[in-house]
């Protein structure tokens, strides 16, 4: 198919044209096929130009999918309006509020972002049911009516106020509010078992991690410089007065104070490398006048072309190092590897989940919702 250019609209004529590219595929929407077409949108920047949407091609006379299956997990349909209509009022303002563009590539994020958490928790969910004995359901019940029986004597004493206050705070019934109470108890169950066993983090592997951020709990010495520097012309004057102060035994200080210099003549602050004073970036005059100086102890003077300078030591900090021996440093970098192992051992675990329980294709579904939410919110 040839593409063609046309505009929008007459607010999306002014920001641009819509080109269409040369490739389509066919998606099933509600039993009907739709030419389904990647659209390039222009405001004339290179950025706009090269941004792809898909938009679906939708025949006049055909109904508007709202309620339109997009596959199942573990048996349970999943539809469109199921998923999309949490979403919608973040959606509309989006479109309502951005470019074309702009606004399909952030919807793409949202659903998409939304759409992995959604199969997460019902694969997690359904894996949890399934490992349940007759024994741990009748347990779950007697839970849920404790949990039950706590809600609603802590929401007004009957079930009438409780619900009353639960919809207008989660804006669920009392049955969809202790439902959601089950299915976390048993996602959280199952991951603990499941995923905390092999999130195992050893000696070893905290030793590692120590020497990798070797420099983040023993920080390098910083070093702090004064600077004293005059026009040779303009101000030979304070010149030949800092010559004399130094001449009667001044420092830094004491000259600072009485040339009315503040903060005792700040230049500049480095860390200092495992070679001290040599190993920094500072010019050879800079270092050969400060090597060997006490804090505060004025160097001699170095005379360029238009100014005269001296340089001091103002201090050098030495932050104390930390030992990996510390119970602080231990728990610090044992918290970090944990939570870094728990995320990547609960992504196979979710993996392997997907591979068992979901019946239609992951992939297949993602993209169905994307179109369903780009025919529903951006075709004009």
């Amino acid at each position: 198919m040839q593409g063609e250019v046309s505009p929008l609209d007459a607010a999306s004529e002014a920001e641009g044209t819509l080109g269409i590219v040369q490739e389509t595929e066919t998606v099933e929407i509600d039993g009907r096929s739709f030419t389904e077409g990647r659209e390039v949108l222009t405001d004339g920047s290179e950025i706009e130009a090269t941004r792809e949407i898909r938009d679906v091609d939708l025949p006049v006379g055909v109904p508007y999918p709202i309620e339109s299956l997009v596959g199942q997990i573990n048996g349970r349909p999943v539809y469109a309006e199921e998923f999309l209509l949490p979403l919608e009022d973040r959606i509309l303002r989006i479109v309502s509020e951005q470019p074309l563009a702009n606004a399909a590539r952030d919807i793409d994020m949202l659903v998409v972002r939304r759409f992995r958490e959604f199969v997460d928790s019902e694969l997690i969910i359904a894996e949890a049911e399934s490992k349940l004995s007759v024994d741990q359901q009748q347990g779950v019940l007697a839970w849920l009516r404790s949990v039950q029986e706590d809600t609603i004597a802590g929401r007004g004493g009957t079930r009438d106020t409780a619900s009353a206050s639960i919809e207008e705070e989660f804006g669920l019934s009392f049955e969809e509010f202790l439902a959601e109470r089950r299915s976390v108890a048993l996602a959280g169950d199952l991951l603990r078992k499941r995923v905390q066993p092999r999130a195992i983090v050893s000696w070893r592997d905290i030793e590692q991690a120590y020497r990798r951020n070797y420099a983040l709990f023993n920080p390098r010495p910083v070093l702090r410089i004064g600077r004293i520097r005059f026009n040779s012309e303009r101000e030979a004057e304070k010149i030949k007065q800092v010559e004399t102060l130094i001449a009667d035994g001044g420092d830094l200080a004491s000259i600072c104070l009485a040339m009315e210099i503040p903060e005792e003549g700040f230049w500049l602050e480095m860390e200092l490398p495992k070679d001290g004073l040599a190993g920094t970036s500072l010019i050879g005059a800079v270092k050969s006048r400060l090597e060997g100086l006490e804090p505060g102890q004025l160097s001699e003077p170095w005379a360029q072309t238009s100014f005269v300078s001296w340089f001091s030591v103002l201090s050098i900090e030495r932050p104390p190092g930390r030992t990996i021996y510390e119970p602080s440093v231990q728990f610090a970098l044992e918290s970090e590897l944990s939570n870094v192992r728990l995320m990547q051992e609960q992504e196979r675990y979710l993996d392997s989940l997907k591979d068992r329980w979901v019946s239609a294709d992951i992939e297949e579904m993602r993209r169905r919702l994307l179109a369903i939410a780009r025919l529903r919110y951006l075709v004009r």
